[in-house]
């Protein structure tokens, strides 16, 4: 089954009814850039309104409704993360399918083992996409390649359920996210990392809905684990396989009258799936006949006829060897290198190999060693099968160059890193955060190189780099952990950058309401700015230190410490180390936290001033997520003045701003904003309906609601919450979600 997320979905739907996006726009009353957004993955959720709207045009009902607002609401059942869309189209299979799907409608582990190239993670997707609909809570999905521990693995999983809740262990973080949830949780490649087996244990023991669906070549050896052995394919479909990749290859070949022909090449690779699609591939340069010849007589010398347990993974890796053996120079080179990506552009491709890659890449496409890009990827990343992976990278062992080019791909990344934390302050802010997320794999592998290596300083670099990228991408107890480590090991960095690790370690607690955790950093990072001569430090130590006095409702100190941290982002110039960019969005965001300060003094014109400057500041920048920020802290204070009308206008503009960036984090503060307006009103049940739409979103974040928004909700919701019509309104918007 492909992937099921928003854009796909919308897509085969609009084709199935028969419309274009103009019609299928004009129909439901929309902008033809929101169905555009939608298909190309600009956008992964729509709001109620826009998803009845579209389900209106297309006219869907009963379960088919039903299943597209899932979806809409991103909670598809291949909803936490979409499922990878699988290269080609499975072939064989049918019973394995039928049988795996169905070991998956009760709760409990599931392990599809077998030797690498056998099948098992395209099996185990599209068994995950057949039992979705089962799964009310969704699907995630997580790749553990790039994991080389149990604490790793246990983050990535974290992230792809999104769990961030800011205190205890991996496993509480994990456990919490799921509960009671009935869900599906994909682990790939699960025998990289046999230590968080553990993990799966507790999850399973204190989840009672929880599916968890394994993909390793060795059992996780857990009590309640149904193991399900696949098998190479047999010979009917292995023919067919073949006979399908070979005409791939080779345009208009008749294999006709070959069936003899390719049952021997069938078995001379065992019938493993990966084995023949290497082998098919060579049929672009090769009769059958030599094909077989050559197959017979390579592989026999390089498995050393060999007829134990491990003979089929030892044909695997031979037909990989005797697929690199027919490779020139370069791109055996190439395939090496390209072994240490966890998927590539081929931007990232030239750093590594110092030249054009497209030659040698295209030859590694030709020969099924690396899949290419789909037409529709917006991030046209390469990937190379584990299998293929695992033994590039021996041959770079092998070659002595592994350090050089590990060097080279983690100084790529950070380079990536420090770039996007700039280009995510400013017009196309959300091109440069999917293209991190595309790279999180990537990231993963340079901070542990990092780690590794003894270039302590690095990892903190790209640490440091990346927290506003895990505030928006939800990963917080990853990049909380991240920062935590970096800083224990680089303890004698280089001061200006453990401050700007104290502030990203800061922010990233405070939203989650550690706020114990964020005075640590900040009186960490007042120190080192009162240490140095840096105006930036002094800056940002004023503004953490003046939010943390703001939570601890300190509101003389908040606003002393945020118009003080103002006044120094007035001096910061053009020759600030964060550039003439940096230092024109510090002075926005300081302009709005002044107004916050100002806001809970009691001085509501002054903060009105500065709210409506951060805006303008914003709007110029091009950082819309920002501005839409701006937008609803004015409209807080046209609440506060009684101005509803004002105040709903400015409230509607933010929500278009967060519907058209896909702004969660956004969308919880503007409900929150909506909630407060009908709370001034002595509208119960619209408050407690808005309130409780913003504490889902807040809650798939793993957030806690500002304290600028969470003392003003006091104030205006405070009186209302024991009321019928408040617990009402609270329960429809629970049960509404976001």
């Amino acid at each position: 089954m492909a992937d099921t997320g928003l854009g796909p979905e919308l897509r085969r739907l609009r084709a199935a009814a028969g419309f274009t996006q103009e019609v299928l726009a004009e129909r439901a009353s929309v902008s033809i850039r929101a169905v555009s957004d939608a298909e190309r993955g600009l956008r992964t959720r729509l709001y109620p309104d826009t998803t009845a709207r579209l389900a209106d045009a297309l006219g869907l009902a009963g379960a088919d409704r039903e299943r597209f607002a899932a979806v809409a609401r991103g909670r598809a059942p291949a909803g936490l993360g979409p499922l990878p869309a699988p290269r080609t189209a499975l072939v064989g299979r049918t019973d394995e399918l039928r049988a795996l799907a169905a070991l998956l409608t009760e709760p409990g582990l599931v392990t599809v083992t077998g030797t690498g190239g056998v099948g098992k993670t395209r099996l185990a997707l599209a068994a995950a996409g057949e039992a979705a609909a089962s799964f009310a809570d969704g699907v995630a999905f997580v790749q553990l390649a790039s994991c080389h521990d149990a604490d790793s693995a246990g983050l990535a999983i974290a992230t792809a359920l999104g769990a961030n809740a800011a205190h205890g262990s991996v496993t509480e973080v994990v456990c919490a996210a799921i509960g009671s949830r009935r869900l599906l949780l994909v682990c790939d490649t699960f025998e990289v990392v046999p230590h968080a087996a553990p993990l799966i244990a507790a999850a399973l023991a204190r989840c009672a809905n929880l599916t968890v669906l394994a993909a390793s070549r060795s059992p996780l050896r857990l009590g309640a684990e149904q193991l399900f052995p696949l098998d190479p394919l047999d010979e009917v479909s292995a023919a067919r396989l073949f006979a399908e990749r070979a005409a791939s290859a080779r345009r208009g070949a008749d294999l006709t009258g070959s069936g003899a022909l390719i049952a021997d090449i069938c078995e001379r690779v065992q019938r493993v799936p990966l084995a023949l699609e290497l082998a098919a591939a060579r049929v672009a340069h090769l009769g059958l006949a030599d094909l077989r010849d050559r197959l017979s007589s390579q592989l026999a010398v390089l498995t050393g006829g060999s007829v134990d347990d491990d003979a089929r993974h030892r044909t695997l890796e031979s037909t990989i060897a005797w697929s690199h053996g027919l490779l020139d120079g370069p791109s055996r080179s190439a395939l090496a290198r390209l072994a240490v990506f966890d998927g590539w552009t081929l931007a990232a491709a030239r750093a590594l190999t110092g030249r054009d890659p497209l030659p040698e890449v295209s030859t590694l496409v030709d020969q099924s060693l690396v899949a290419a890009p789909g037409p529709a990827d917006p991030h046209g990343r390469y990937t190379m099968l584990d299998s293929v992976r695992e033994f590039g990278l021996a041959r770079l062992v092998d070659e002595g160059a592994e350090r050089a080019v590990r060097d080279l791909h983690a100084a790529w990344f950070l380079a990536a890193a420090e770039s996007s934390a700039g280009a995510m302050r400013r017009s196309g802010q959300h091109e440069a955060h999917g293209n991190l997320a595309a790279d999180l794999g990537n990231l993963r592998v340079a901070f542990r190189w990092f780690g590794a290596s003894g270039h302590g300083e690095d990892a903190l670099r790209l640490a440091s780099a990346l927290w506003m990228f895990w505030l928006w991408h939800g990963g917080f107890a990853e990049g909380r952990t991240w920062i935590r480590t970096a800083l224990a090991a680089a303890h004698d960095a280089d001061p200006s950058l453990r401050a700007r690790a104290h502030w990203g370690a800061g922010w990233l607690g405070y939203f989650q309401g550690d706020y114990p955790e964020a005075r640590i950093h900040a009186s960490s990072l007042a120190r080192l700015a009162n240490a140095s001569d840096s105006a930036l430090e002094q800056r940002n130590a004023l503004t953490l230190r003046g939010m943390v006095a703001l939570a601890d409702r300190r509101f003389d100190d908040a606003a002393g410490l945020l118009g003080e941290a103002l006044a120094v982002a007035h001096r910061l110039g053009p020759d600030n180390p964060a550039g003439a960019d940096q230092s024109a969005w510090l002075l926005a965001i300081s302009t709005l936290n002044d107004g916050v300060g100002l806001t809970h003094t009691g001085r509501i014109d002054e903060a009105s001033q500065r709210f409506a400057e951060a805006r303008e500041r914003f709007a110029e920048l091009g950082d819309e997520t920002y501005r839409a920020r701006a937008l609803r802290h004015l409209a807080a204070i046209r609440v506060l003045a009684g101005e509803a009308g004002t105040a709903r206008s400015l409230l509607e503009e933010s929500l278009r701003a967060v519907h058209d960036a896909d702004d969660r984090f956004g969308l919880a503060e503007t409900l929150s904003g909506l909630a407060q307006l009908a709370g001034s009103g002595h509208d119960a049940r619209s408050a407690g309906a808005f309130e409780a739409r913003a504490a889902v979103v807040r809650q798939t974040l793993g957030v806690v609601q500002h304290p600028f928004d969470a003392i003003l909700a006091e104030r205006h919701l405070g009186p209302l919450r024991d009321s019928l019509e408040f617990r009402a309104g609270w329960a429809e918007g629970a049960a509404l979600g976001d």
